[in-house]
């Protein structure tokens, strides 16, 4: 596969991918001068697709669509035995063993106690970066997990199924993605063999930071730049849900934010008082009348 050049990349997300020819010649010069100017490119409608043959992985190796929150703490719960492991084989027989055998569990039993439901009371999760990911009263859900050594990751269900996966990695010198974003969308666009569509932030609609995507045939892949907290998201959809959204999420959006309306008349200023609109000013017309 082609390595791209990091700065190639850098210009390529920042300026966009246009290319100057320098002409040598005077009369080049001169005929670029009486040109009209170049319309700039338009923006790509879709994300691109990647190029790479294995395409996007969701890791770890069995993770897939569609799967039940249930099957997925069963598949976790063998994860986080790997993940012990090591510990395992170091620990002394007896009271080591004994407590990692008391922190598996927890883990395990963590990670099923996580699970957040987005029904028809506001959540704390309105308050964090996640906000977008998710609608009310629509059948949504989501788990949290964060193994030893790696970020947290969110699991979003919609009817009881796997669509989307939320993954907060860390930044910095020696980290799988490099210590800045722009090190993060490199490693990506290597990996993918293409640069990625670049969306800015819209702080009305969203997103709410600046992302670049790709896709394949099953799955959508976004980079949020969150290097403000000193971490990458990364999320992964699966795109058949994501075609359908509509469908899926057919309650009406409210801002789960807003006061209640018996609380706002509680705080809400004392009103005018009640009384024809012009009545001060007549009293004041007939005081005039009588000092005359």
């Amino acid at each position: 596969m082609k390595r791209l050049p990091k700065w190639g990349l850098v210009v390529a997300i920042g300026l966009g991918a246009a290319s100057i020819a320098l002409l040598s010649s005077g009369d080049a010069v001169a005929q670029r001068r009486h040109a009209p100017p170049a319309a700039a490119p338009a923006a790509p409608v879709d994300p691109p697709m990647v190029k790479n043959q294995g395409g996007i992985q969701l890791k770890p190796e069995g993770l897939r669509w569609g799967m039940t929150p249930e099957q997925l703490a069963e598949f976790f719960d063998r994860v986080i035995d790997k993940d012990y492991l090591p510990l395992y084989k170091r620990a002394q027989p007896g009271p080591q063993t004994t407590r990692l055998d008391a922190a598996v569990s927890e883990a395990k039993a963590a990670f099923r106690r996580s699970k957040v439901e987005f029904g028809s009371l506001p959540t704390g999760m309105d308050s964090t970066p996640l906000k977008g990911e998710y609608t009310y009263n629509n059948g949504e859900s989501m788990m949290q997990l964060n193994r030893r050594g790696q970020g947290n990751r969110y699991f979003f269900f919609i009817k009881n199924q796997l669509w989307k996966i939320y993954d907060e990695v860390p930044l910095g010198e020696g980290r799988p993605l490099g210590a800045t974003y722009v090190d993060a969308l490199g490693k990506f666009a290597t990996e993918f063999g293409v640069v990625g569509r670049v969306t800015e932030p819209d702080y009305e609609k969203g997103p709410f930071t600046k992302e670049v995507d790709w896709r394949d045939d099953k799955t959508h892949i976004r980079v949020a730049d969150r290097s403000g907290m000193h971490v990458v998201g990364v999320i992964y959809e699966d795109r058949n849900v994501l075609a359908n959204l509509g469908n899926y999420r057919t309650a009406t959006v409210e801002d789960q934010n807003k006061l209640d309306p018996d609380i706002a008349a509680l705080i809400r200023p004392p009103s005018a008082p009640v009384g024809p609109p012009d009545a001060a000013k007549d009293k004041d017309k007939d005081k005039n009348k009588r000092k005359k």
